[in-house]
């Protein structure tokens, strides 16, 4: 998650955060903006025909020992990734921008200009790849109970009733009449185990936990085949795209099943196309329960890697934590 250097030099007690780089002609606007301790002002240092974004940073909040310590803490973490999403926010209006991994710190200035001279051609190559583009986030989150209802609708001939749809998605696959008969004629209740008295109330409580899980199957197959046909109609219009492991509904903050998490490479011209484009395939999988979140531009964390071709500056670029 970090990448340090040795912090024997420079000023005691202090460190230098590095946040991006960008082409030596990229002036963004830093007035105001202060790093992600909360006080140093951000600055550029120069060298290679490069620039890099800086702030000092307090060793006793981000030496290496107290860092191992705030990354335990979620409420911290948070907000010193917000607070680097700021600086990096303001360099959107460059032609290109390649953010560092966060918690890139290095002893003095004098190691953050030697970074640019070491890394000067794959940062130069990265930069030429990424100009003129941002990254876009996309997640799809399904409602399973709106996914079942759809799922049972078809398989009735598309002509069932509200009420058809709704014991649909209590019981997926349209199992819920045979379920509700079976449920009724056992002791336990239409929800509980079968009774050992109750005749067949056996075979019709497994026929119903048979049916349950066949609907889940459908359901699962249908969320993946919709993330699929979403995710090739914005590559389509984006320049790349990578797919991200989804978040869990604790970590994302969103109601749901998280089936897409796609971060997608637009060229600022195509930004409106691509915007259309999530319109058109939210409408079209509405019906089914699916939302789409699209948020952005972003810098582009995701593609640093795929735009770097020197393993050297991979060791210390890439997405945020």
């Amino acid at each position: 998650m970090a990448e340090r250097e040795s912090m024997t030099s420079g000023e005691r007690g202090a460190g230098w955060y590095v946040y991006c780089v960008l082409g030596a002609d990229a002036r963004p606007a830093l007035d105001d903006l202060t790093g992600v301790d909360g006080e140093a002002p951000v600055e550029a240092v120069e060298a290679g025909g490069l620039r890099a974004l800086v702030s000092r940073v307090p060793l006793d909040q981000f030496g290496e020992a107290p860092l191992r310590r705030n990354l335990e803490r979620l409420p911290w973490v948070e907000r010193t990734a917000r607070a680097h999403d700021a600086v990096l926010a303001r360099t959107l209006a460059c032609d290109a921008v390649l953010p560092l991994r966060m918690f890139t710190i290095f002893g003095d200035r004098a190691q953050a200009r030697a970074l640019l001279e070491r890394e000067r051609a794959p940062f130069a190559r990265a930069l030429q790849r990424l100009r003129g583009r941002a990254e876009w986030s996309v997640k799809a989150l399904v409602d399973e109970r709106r996914l079942a209802a759809a799922i049972a609708r078809e398989a009735a001939g598309g002509g069932a009733a509200a009420t058809g749809g709704e014991r649909g998605a209590r019981q997926p696959g349209g199992a819920g009449s045979a379920a509700g008969a079976g449920g009724a004629g056992g002791a336990g209740g239409a929800g509980g185990p079968p009774s050992p008295d109750a005749p067949g109330a056996g075979r019709a409580f497994f026929a119903r936990r048979r049916a349950e899980a066949a609907g889940r199957e459908r359901a699962a197959e249908r969320a993946a085949a919709i993330a699929a046909e979403v995710d090739g109609r914005l590559r389509a219009v984006a320049d790349a795209a990578v797919l991200l492991p989804p978040q869990r509904p604790e970590l994302s903050g969103r109601r749901g099943a998280m089936v897409l998490n796609g971060a997608y490479l637009v060229a600022r011209g195509a930004a409106a196309a691509f915007s259309a484009a999530v319109s058109e395939e939210a409408a079209r999988h509405r019906a089914a329960g699916v939302t789409l979140d699209v948020s952005g531009p972003w810098a582009p964390y995701n593609f640093v890697s795929q735009a770097t071709a020197d393993e050297r500056s991979e060791r210390i670029a890439g997405p945020p934590a």
